[in-house]
C-alpha cells in the first residue's frame, strides 16, 4: 500500500518527537513518559479542535509552549491546561486526575520530567498534529517506544500489522459491541475504532476493555482517547474474574492477544463450558472466556503461542470438546519475528464463532479453514517481520472467501486448506496447520543463475553495512559512558540474586538461584517424542537455545516439576562441560523446564538479564569458573554454591541495558556474518554448475 502524505507526515513528526525525547531515558525510570506524552498529544488535538481563545485551557497551554519555546519549564502551566480541559465537556477522557499521569502529581518537579521542554518544543514545529493526524501518531510513538524505549512493552503490545489482520478477519461493523479481555495498551480496540470509523458512526459502538496488567488501563484509555473513542474505561481483570462476573452482556466481536502461558489461579472456581484448564495455563481460559462472552452472531480473533494447537494433556481434551462443539472457525499460522525483539516465536489466530451455521452456508457447519501464512511477510536483518498490505488482504481474503463458500472454494496447495471435523479429531484434536496445509512439491534443485546469487550476496553486503552503522552507535554510547567514568562494584552472584548485598539494589524483590532438577525426578526414561522440552547444556547456544536435538517430556511430568520451569528474563546457565554458556529466556521459552545439568538465575528487576548473560560468557567469568571447577579436564563441573560466590562486576542498570544493547547487536552481527559466509560458500560451489548447465542447455539448443 502506498504511504499517504499524512502517514509521512506522521512518520517525520514522530521521528522528531522520539530525537527530542531519547536523551533524557538514560538514568530514569521511564515508564510513566509514554502515558504522560500520550497525555500531552491528547491535549493539544483538544486545543487545537474545541479550544476558543478565552478558554482557560487555551491560555494555560499557549503559556506552556511560549514557556517551552524559551527553555523554561512548562511544568506548572502544562499542569493546569491538563485540568482545565479535563473539567471541559467535551474533553475526550474523564476523569483526569485518576490516569495517574505523572506530570500532573503536584509533588512533580521538572527533574521528573526533563524531557517536557524538548518534547513540546518539537511537536510545536511543522509537520504537526493537524497535517499528520492524532491517531496515526500515536500508533507510531507506541510502536518506537516498544523498538527503542528503555523499558520492556513487548508484553502488552501487539504489532500493527497483526492488528489489522484481526480486525479484517472479524469485521466490526458500527453498532457492534466489542471486546478485548486483556487489552495491553488498547491497540487492538484502537484499530477497531479506526475501522468503524470509516463509515463515521464510531460511537455507535460499545467497547469493554480489561487490562491484566495494573499499569496499563490508564495507558489504555488515552490510546482509545486518541483513536476516537469517547471518554473510554478501562479496568484491571482476569480471566476467572471476568468468567465469574453475571450480567456483562454479550459481545458482537472479541479480539485479543491475552498473555502466553500465565499461570491462573482459582480456574476451579468457574464452570467452563469446554473444561477446567490447567493451573499452569491460562491460554485454554481465554480462548473459553471469549466464545461464552460471544453474542449468537458473534467472532473472536485470539492469538496464541502455536503450542496451544496440539498440546496433550487436559488441554487436548477442552480442544476436542470445543472442536466437536463446532466453535472453530478458522486457524491462521503467521510467520515468526512479527513480535521481535521480544519474542521471536511464530503466533496463530484463532478466528471463534458461537454459532458457525450463522457464518457458512446449510451442510458446512462443521468444516474449518486451515491458513498456513507463515511464509509471508519481510524482514530486514535485526528489525522485526513486517506483513505486507498485500499479506493482510490474501489471509482476510481467504479467509472471506471461504466463509461465503467453503466447498466451491478451492484448496491453495501450500497456504490454505478446508479441513472437516472428522479429519482433525482423527489426528487426535492436533490442530497444529503443518498437518493440514498440503506442502508445495518441490521443483527439482537447480543451481540458482549466478546474478541472483551475486544479488543476494549484494544485499548481505547492505545489512552488515547497516549492522556495522549500528555498532558503532552502540560502542560509541558505550564510549560515552566510560569516559564519564562507571562506577563498578564486584558483588558475589548469590547476594547480587537474592538482594542480600547492602545498597545495591533498591526496593527490588529478590530473585532466584537454582540447580535443575536431580536424575532421579527426570529419567532417561521419562523423555517422549513430544511435550514440553527440557534445556540442557548442549541446547545452550552462543546467544540462545537450540531446539535440534533438545528432549521432551510429558505435559503432566513437567507440571510436577514447576519448581523448575523456565519464566520470561531468566538466564540459564550451563553446570558441567564449557561453563560460561547460558542464554535469556524468551517468551518461546516460557513455560520450558530447566535440565538436571543447568542453573536457573532469575534476576531481580533491577538486574539486566541480557547483561547478567553478556557477564557470564565473558573471559573474566569463563576463567574464574574454570579455575573454580570441579572434574576432569574434557567435563568440567561447578557447583551451586561456588557459583554463588562468583564476583560479577555491576554497574548502574542504564549502563547495564546500554552495554547489554551493544554485546546483543555484536551477537546479531556475528550471526549475519556467518549467513553471509555461508551464503558465500554456496555461491562458489554452485557457481560452476550453473555456468556449466547453461553452457549445455546453449549446445543442446544449436544442435
Amino acid at each position: 500500500m502506498e504511504t499517504t502524505e499524512a502517514e509521512r507526515h506522521a512518520a517525520a513528526v514522530v521521528d522528531r518527537l522520539w530525537r527530542a525525547y531519547a536523551p533524557y531515558q538514560r538514568g530514569r525510570n521511564t515508564f510513566g513518559d509514554l502515558q504522560s506524552m500520550l497525555a500531552i498529544l491528547v491535549l493539544a488535538e483538544f486545543v487545537e479542535s474545541a479550544g476558543e481563545p478565552e478558554d482557560e485551557f487555551v491560555k494555560r497551554w499557549s503559556r506552556a509552549v511560549a514557556e517551552a519555546q524559551a527553555r523554561i519549564s512548562p511544568l506548572v502551566d502544562l499542569r493546569s491546561a491538563m485540568r482545565s480541559a479535563g473539567r471541559h465537556p467535551g474533553f475526550p477522557v474523564s476523569d483526569v486526575e485518576k490516569l495517574d499521569i505523572g506530570f500532573l502529581d503536584a509533588g512533580t518537579t521538572s527533574d521528573d520530567v526533563p524531557w517536557l521542554v524538548a518534547f513540546l518544543t518539537a511537536l510545536m514545529q511543522r509537520p504537526g498534529l493537524a497535517e499528520a493526524g492524532l491517531a496515526t501518531v500515536g500508533e507510531l510513538l507506541l510502536e518506537r517506544h516498544v523498538q527503542e524505549g528503555a523499558f520492556s512493552a513487548g508484553e502488552f503490545y501487539t504489532p500493527r500489522q497483526v492488528v489489522r489482520l484481526l480486525v479484517e478477519s472479524v469485521s466490526p461493523r458500527p453498532g457492534d459491541r466489542i471486546l478485548d479481555p486483556a487489552c495491553g495498551t488498547g491497540d487492538l480496540l484502537a484499530a477497531v475504532a479506526q475501522h468503524i470509523a470509516e463509515a463515521g458512526r464510531v460511537n455507535g459502538a460499545v467497547f469493554e476493555a480489561h487490562a491484566t496488567d495494573r499499569s496499563n488501563p490508564r495507558l489504555a484509555m488515552l490510546n482509545l482517547a486518541i483513536h476516537g473513542v469517547d471518554r473510554p474505561v478501562v479496568d484491571s481483570s482476569d480471566a476467572v474474574s471476568l468468567f465469574q462476573r453475571r450480567g456483562a452482556g454479550r459481545a458482537d466481536r472479541v479480539l485479543s492477544n491475552p498473555p502466553f502461558n500465565q499461570r491462573i489461579e482459582d480456574n476451579h472456581l468457574v464452570d467452563w463450558p469446554f473444561g477446567q484448564p490447567p493451573e499452569t495455563s491460562a491460554n485454554y481460559a481465554w480462548l473459553q472466556l471469549a466464545w461464552a462472552r460471544l453474542s449468537e452472531s458473534g467472532l473472536a480473533a485470539m492469538v496464541m503461542p502455536p503450542g496451544v494447537a496440539w498440546s496433550g494433556g487436559r488441554e487436548a481434551e477442552i480442544r476436542k470438546r470445543m472442536i466437536a462443539s463446532g466453535t472453530l472457525l478458522s486457524l491462521v499460522a503467521l510467520p515468526p519475528h512479527l513480535f521481535a525483539p521480544h519474542t521471536a516465536i511464530p503466533v496463530h489466530i484463532w478466528i471463534l464463532a458461537r454459532d458457525k451455521a450463522r457464518h457458512l452456508p446449510v451442510g458446512s457447519a462443521k468444516d474449518v479453514l486451515f491458513i498456513d501464512a507463515s511464509r509471508l511477510g519481510t524482514q530486514v536483518p535485526r528489525h522485526p517481520r513486517v506483513l505486507t498490505a498485500g499479506d493482510i488482504e490474501r489471509v482476510s481474503g481467504r479467509l472471506h472467501t471461504w466463509l461465503d463458500s467453503p466447498r466451491t472454494t478451492p484448496d491453495e496447495t501450500g497456504f490454505s486448506r478446508s479441513v472437516t471435523h472428522e479429519e482433525i479429531l482423527g489426528n487426535g484434536g492436533s490442530l497444529d496447520p503443518r498437518l493440514y496445509v498440503n506442502v508445495e512439491r518441490k521443483q527439482p534443485a537447480t543451481a540458482p543463475a549466478p546474478g541472483l546469487m551475486l544479488g543476494e550476496l549484494d544485499r548481505y553486503d547492505e545489512a552488515t553495512s547497516r549492522s556495522s552503522v549500528d555498532l558503532r552507535k552502540s560502542f560509541a554510547a558505550c564510549e560515552q559512558l566510560a569516559h564519564g567514568g562507571i562506577a563498578t562494584r564486584r558483588v558475589p552472584l548469590a547476594n547480587l540474586v537474592s538482594g542480600a548485598a547492602e545498597d545495591v539494589f533498591e526496593e527490588s524483590a529478590p530473585g532466584q538461584l537454582i540447580a535443575g532438577p536431580s536424575g532421579s525426578l527426570v529419567r532417561a526414561g521419562d523423555y517422549v517424542d513430544a511435550g514440553v522440552p527440557v534445556v540442557m547444556p548442549k541446547d545452550l547456544t552462543g546467544s540462545g537455545f537450540s531446539v535440534a536435538d533438545i528432549r521432551h517430556i510429558t505435559d503432566q511430568h513437567a507440571a510436577r516439576l514447576a519448581r523448575f520451569r523456565l519464566s520470561l528474563g531468566d538466564v540459564v546457565l550451563a553446570r558441567r562441560g564449557e561453563l560460561g554458556r547460558c542464554a535469556v529466556v524468551r517468551e518461546e521459552q516460557q513455560g520450558w523446564v530447566c535440565g538436571t545439568g543447568c542453573f536457573v538465575l532469575r534476576p531481580p528487576a533491577q538486574l539486566n538479564a541480557d547483561y547478567l548473560a553478556a557477564y557470564l560468557r565473558s573471559p573474566e567469568a569463563r576463567e574464574w569458573l574454570e579455575a573454580h571447577s570441579t572434574g576432569s579436564m574434557t567435563m568440567k563441573t561447578i557447583s551451586l554454591t561456588v557459583l554463588g560466590e562468583l564476583p560479577v562486576a555491576l554497574p548502574d542498570l542504564s549502563t547495564q541495558q546500554v552495554i547489554a544493547n551493544a554485546m546483543n547487536r555484536l551477537d546479531e552481527h556475528e550471526e549475519l556474518l556467518r549467513d553471509q559466509l555461508a551464503l558465500t560458500r554456496e555461491t562458489r560451489d554452485n557457481a560452476l554448475k550453473s555456468i556449466l548447465s547453461t553452457s549445455v542447455e546453449l549446445l543442446g539448443q544449436r544442435s
